[in-house]
Order: C-alpha cells, then sequence, then structure tokens
C-alpha cells in the first residue's frame, strides 16, 4: 500500500530513515518531513507565510515547515499519489501521558487522521541519542501493519488475552516501543493514556532594555497506573494506545444535560 511517513526530529533522523528502509520492503512509502528538527510543536500548522518543498531523493521531500504542515502537503498538495496510511516517527524519545497534548510526532498522525487516513504514531523510549533498536522498532511497526491489514488478532503479552479481530478503519494508534533489545521486550499490551506531570524550571539571564532571556529545564515524573501508557512502557511492553480526536467530558457534560 502507499504510505505517507513524516516525524519531528528532522528529514535525516535517524528513525523515519530506518522506517523508510524497512516499509519499503513490502510498500510503497513517501516522505515528507520537517527540513529541521519541530519537536513539541503540538499540531501547529503554517497558514501566513510561504513554505519550501525540496525533493531530496526519489519520493522523499523535507518541507520548511512543521509535522502537521507535511501531513497536509502530502495529503492535500498533489504532490504524492494518495495514501492508505498516515505513520509519524520514529520519534527518538517518548511520547505517553501528557505528552500527546505537545508532540509533533502525536500530531502529525492526528493530523492524517483528521484528514480521513488511517494514522500511527511510533517512538522510542530513549533520551538525547538514537536508540540501538531503532531497526528492531521498525521491523515490529512492519509486522504490526501486516498482522492488522490481514485482519489478524494480535495477542496482548501482559495479560495473555487478545484484542477482536480488527482491520484498518479509521484507526489512529500511539505505539511506544521500549529502549530495549527484543528478547527483554516483555510483550505487547493495548493501554490507556496515562499522566505525566512536568515540574519545569528556567534559567534567566536578564538583559538590558528590560528584555530577559529565558531557557526551560526541569524533569518529568511519571504517575502509576496500571494498563497505562507511562507505566506499561516502563515496565518493559509495547505500549499501543487507540487514539480518538473526541475530547468531551461526557460525565460533566452528562451532568449538565441532567
Amino acid at each position: 500500500m502507499n504510505i505517507l511517513l513524516t516525524n519531528d526530529d528532522g528529514i535525516h533522523a535517524e528513525g523515519i530513515n530506518s522506517l523508510y528502509k524497512v516499509l519499503s520492503r513490502d510498500h510503497t512509502v513517501y516522505v515528507i518531513a520537517p527540513e529541521f528538527e519541530q519537536s513539541a510543536c503540538s499540531n501547529a500548522i503554517t497558514v501566513r507565510s510561504h513554505l519550501s518543498i525540496k525533493k531530496i531523493a526519489k519520493n522523499r521531500f523535507s518541507v520548511s515547515g512543521f509535522p502537521a504542515d507535511c501531513v497536509i502537503i502530502g495529503l492535500s498538495g498533489n504532490l504524492i499519489p494518495d495514501v492508505e496510511l498516515v505513520i509519524a516517527g520514529i520519534n527518538h524519545g517518548p511520547n505517553v501521558g501528557d505528552d500527546l497534548v505537545f508532540s509533533g510526532t502525536v500530531a502529525a498522525a492526528r493530523t492524517g487522521y483528521i484528514f480521513g487516513k488511517d494514522a500511527i504514531a511510533i517512538s522510542i523510549n530513549c533520551y538525547k541519542r538514537a536508540s540501538h533498536y531503532v531497526d528492531e522498532a521498525s521491523q515490529f511497526l512492519s509486522g504490526f501493519i501486516n498482522e492488522i491489514k490481514r485482519g489478524r488478532n494480535v495477542s496482548s503479552a501482559a495479560d495473555g488475552g487478545e484484542v477482536p479481530e480488527k482491520s484498518f478503519f479509521r484507526t489512529f494508534f500511539n505505539i511506544n516501543y521500549p529502549d530495549l533489545p527484543q528478547e527483554k521486550i516483555k510483550g505487547l499490551v493495548y493501554t490507556h493514556v496515562g499522566r505525566r506531570i512536568y515540574r519545569d524550571s528556567f534559567q534567566k539571564t536578564k538583559l538590558k532594555n528590560n528584555e530577559a532571556l529565558v531557557q526551560m529545564g526541569g524533569y518529568i515524573e511519571s504517575v502509576f497506573d496500571r494498563g497505562s501508557d507511562t507505566t506499561e512502557l516502563d515496565n518493559g511492553f509495547i505500549s499501543i494506545t487507540p487514539l480518538m480526536i473526541d475530547s468531551t467530558d461526557y460525565s460533566v457534560l452528562n451532568k449538565l444535560l441532567r
């Protein structure tokens, strides 16, 4: 099938190039990715400026914009043929819990879903470097796509159960892969979105003329919640979370409508 591949780490990042290499064995893959890293840009799009598109190789384009820009161009810009699936990643760093609000990787997949395509965001649980196991994560995703496309059951090794038979029909998955060799991964588990608490701090440098420079620092705490993406990833499982766009708080809505 035709696949649109993007990311927020930039077109030269190891994760996206590993995915392109592996997925191209079975599919026609088109890469449209940011020219430079655009991490934590969420669903930003460019609406009042021109975007530069550069063809860097066959089926591979860089864009001077955000991940969501890349997806919109791929789906609406007459640059590539129609695709069946949008994939964002592999991100160098996890996207779990509250990260989903800020992540450019998840936002790129979300944009594909908004525009009517099946979508997958995939990240690996490493920090400040490319994972040594990025090719193994790419192989996993390739197999996962093929399993779902064939409509087979996918087992959850965490609890020994199975999820119902699936086929691609407007699905949006967020996948997080442990930064571990394959033999140390405990299995695959379907999860819900967990909680991450950001303990932000800022370093400030005072300048003249009533100006200052600030730079964010701090750390993140994950809240333990069995069955959540944050907890199960830390436990050594591949976490797969089905997502949707509707963010309505129905419990509050139902109370208000009584």
